[in-house]
């Protein structure tokens, strides 16, 4: 091995253990988040989170080289650029084969430990994950569905209860479109079981059971009395970029026996994902190619399009493949080959002298430049018309606010909008992405679609409001780095914290826009926009706040929340109270079901059984206004209502505590360009929204107090940013 190539590997693996790192902790965030909610889910302690995490690692490994390998090329070809030592090898003449052998070793390497950790290490692990939730489950059931506890409402099927009272009697409670049920058995056992993809499912069996089902559309009433029922309800799963088959805790030699598309995905995955690592390196490596004087960043963003590209075209085959749509594996196979092949082609192609296009050419000669002359005289005059307006409004503002506060506010206005509308993109694109099947089939027009989008756009707007905060600031900021505006800024003695002052008359109201969207407006925005939702596609919207249910410890109700009508479950013994209760908002009376009657009757005041008015206006606590939420809370405290309000009363500082926690990143050093800075603010606010699932989760689940749920992530940035202040380099 040669000098050279020695020095070109040691330039490509200092970045691969760096981009491992930094991928790895990424996605091992994510599992955490993920891991906890399942815990807090089956009730489990939570000191069960280190082994289930330490058994992922291989697993997460798979899935971190291919992502490490497209960002270690990059960086190191980038490196490699800016110190010259390209253009010096080059000079002495050296070619493709200089830079293919490196290239070779390392991509061997990273095949033979993907290798070892696809067919050795992970499906050992796999199985020692699957033995460790046994025990948990085990463990939990010590808390779980105990004799007065409150009400358990499985996870996925959250119009279902389950309660059990004191003396063992188990009352088992749900409200669909389809149909009411409420049953009260005598007794009940229970298993959480394991499937062979390490997914969790409860298993109750009911015995001596008797209760009433109310179908709502024909109001027929239906009086149940069975020995027994059995019932299973899927507990959540850990979100993974590749979703594990049944067949992960197998060796490979009995996955190869098997004939299943299980068993054709297992196999796929073991083989094509180091193979991928190999090939993603050479991607990147010819991603980093480019003129030594150009910027260098941007490594971050383009290894993360290559990596969605990729896992991408792995999902379609994959689906396709299940559906039958594809009738062989082989994409699966060919996918990293082709990766490969257009890294070795765009390699060869950087490495040659450029040569204009003669296309291209003779379409600007002959097309786009007579274009031009005939329509340059109109964009002279549009140009010299707005221009004007433009300085007028210019001059006019600045004889009234000064030049450097005009600077500092519409250069901060100017990003923040680039940000919030990049994200508003992503948002519509994938909103209807996900409902263009159904509007077509209900054949539903796009304004329709589109006003249904925008009332939606409120609550989404609470989550990404701080992203697009952070974005703003920090493109801001790297903006007057590398144009050294900065420096003569520093030069005429501003401080940075003159400087964020003046630009208060642009970021103050986002923040007071922040904290009334929260607040205000997103109640009053979600409530509409289900209303839409249910008028288009002629079903309920899906669920994806706090849960539908409402106990009243006072009347000794259980309510299910469902628009405008509420049914109300009285957890008492047959023949104590009515077996279901049902109330339309607005109206003063409540309906009654008795015990073997076989028609409703008038049953108590609404003003009895919901004693506030907060409680009688608001269809559900999402939807209701902050003062009404504070009204629930005090008549049915609940941990997922209380951590929702501290949420709107605090969410407005999430936005100034990402900025202040990745201010360190936020100016480069003028060569750098401005990707890093951007790069470091996708990461970071990914990880604070990770933050924010994992300590909301255990707050949500009592586990922590609902105030610390919210503070938590906010003390942590701010903490970071206080640690990293010393590395501001302003």
């Amino acid at each position: 091995m040669t000098t050279l190539t020695r020095y070109i590997l040691r330039r490509w693996a200092v970045p691969l253990l760096g981009a491992l790192l930094f991928y790895g902790l990424l996605l091992m965030a994510q599992e955490t988040v993920g891991i906890s909610r399942e815990i807090f889910t089956e009730g489990a302690p939570l000191r069960w989170l280190p082994p289930l995490l330490a058994t992922s690692l291989p697993e997460i490994l798979g899935m971190v080289l291919p992502m490490a390998a497209v960002l270690a090329g990059l960086m190191g070809t980038q490196q490699l650029l800016e110190g010259s030592e390209l253009t010096a090898a080059q000079g002495l003449g050296a070619g493709a084969r200089t830079w293919f052998r490196p290239w070779a070793v390392l991509a061997a390497f990273l095949v033979v430990l993907g290798s070892l950790n696809s067919h050795g290490v992970m499906p050992a692990m796999a199985g020692l994950q699957n033995a460790i939730r046994a025990h948990m489950a085990d463990e939990a059931r010590t808390r779980f569905l105990r004799p007065g506890a409150p009400p358990w409402y499985p996870p996925k099927s959250p119009d279902t209860s389950i309660w059990v009272d004191s003396l063992g009697e188990v009352h088992l409670m749900d409200s669909s479109p389809s149909g009411v049920r409420h049953i009260v058995a005598k007794g009940m056992s229970y298993a959480i079981q394991q499937g062979p993809d390490g997914a969790s499912s409860v298993e109750l069996r009911l015995q001596d059971l008797q209760g009433v089902l109310v179908q709502p559309g024909s109001e027929g009433i239906v009086h149940i009395k069975q020995e027994q029922q059995i019932l299973r309800f899927a507990l959540p799963s850990v979100a993974k970029l590749i979703p594990p088959t049944p067949l992960r805790n197998r060796p490979t030699l009995e996955v190869w026996r098997l004939h299943s598309k299980d068993a054709r995905i297992e196999l796929a995955h073991r083989f094509t994902l180091p193979l991928a690592a190999a090939a993603l390196l050479l991607l990147g490596i010819a991603l980093g190619f480019g003129h030594p004087r150009f910027y260098r960043g941007g490594a971050v963003l383009k290894s993360m399009a290559v990596i969605i590209v990729y896992y991408l075209l792995l999902k379609l085959f994959e689906n396709n493949y299940q559906s039958g749509k594809i009738q062989t594996i082989v994409p699966l196979y060919v996918l990293p080959f082709a990766f490969m092949g257009l890294g070795g082609w765009l390699l060869r192609g950087r490495l040659q002298p450029h040569r204009p296009s003669r296309l291209l050419w003779l379409l600007r000669h002959w097309i786009l430049r007579p274009a031009y002359r005939h329509s340059k005289p109109f964009w002279d005059r549009q140009r010299a018309f707005w221009g004007a307006q433009i300085q007028r409004f210019r001059h006019h503002r600045s004889a009234r606010s000064g030049v450097f506060l005009r600077w500092a506010v519409y250069g901060w206005w100017r990003n923040w909008l680039a940000a919030m509308g990049s994200l508003l993109l992503l948002d519509f694109l994938i909103e209807y992405a996900n409902l263009a099947g159904d509007l077509a089939e209900h054949h539903v027009h796009m304004g329709a679609f589109i006003t249904y989008w925008l009332w939606k756009l409120p609550p989404f707007l609470a989550v990404v409001l701080p992203i697009a905060f952070l974005l703003g600031g920090l493109l801001t900021l790297s903006e007057a780095a590398i144009r050294l505006e900065w420096v003569a800024l520093k030069s005429g003695g501003i401080s940075l914290v003159q400087w964020l002052w003046k630009a208060k008359w642009a970021w103050a109201p986002v923040l007071a826009f922040s904290f009334l969207l929260q607040a205000w407006v997103a109640p009053i925005a979600d409530a509409k926009s289900d209303n839409l939702y249910r008028k288009m596609l002629e079903r309920p919207a899906p669920s994806v706040g706090v849960k539908p249910w409402l106990y009243l410890g006072q009347t000794g109700v259980l309510w299910h929340l469902a628009g405008g009508e509420r049914w109300g479950f009285p957890l008492k013994a047959p023949g104590e109270a009515p077996i279901l209760l049902h109330w339309n908002l607005g109206e003063p009376f409540t309906e009654a079901l008795p015990w073997d009657a076989a028609h409703f009757v008038q049953g108590p005041d609404a003003d009895r059984l919901f004693p506030d008015r907060a409680l009688r206006d608001a269809p559900s606590p999402d939807q209701a206004g902050t003062l009404d939420l504070m009204a629930w809370q005090r008549w049915a405290p609940d941990p997922e209502r209380a951590h929702l309000l501290w949420f709107r009363l605090m969410g407005w500082l999430a936005g100034p505590v990402l900025l202040f926690g990745l201010l360190s990143f936020a100016f480069p050093a003028p060569r750098t360009g401005r990707g890093a800075a951007l790069g470091f603010g996708l990461v970071g606010g990914l990880v604070f929204l990770g933050l924010q699932t994992l300590f909301g989760g255990a707050a949500k689940a009592g586990e922590l107090p609902p105030l610390w749920g919210v503070l938590a992530p906010f003390l942590l940035m701010a903490g970071f940013g206080f640690l990293r202040l010393p590395k501001l380099r302003t």
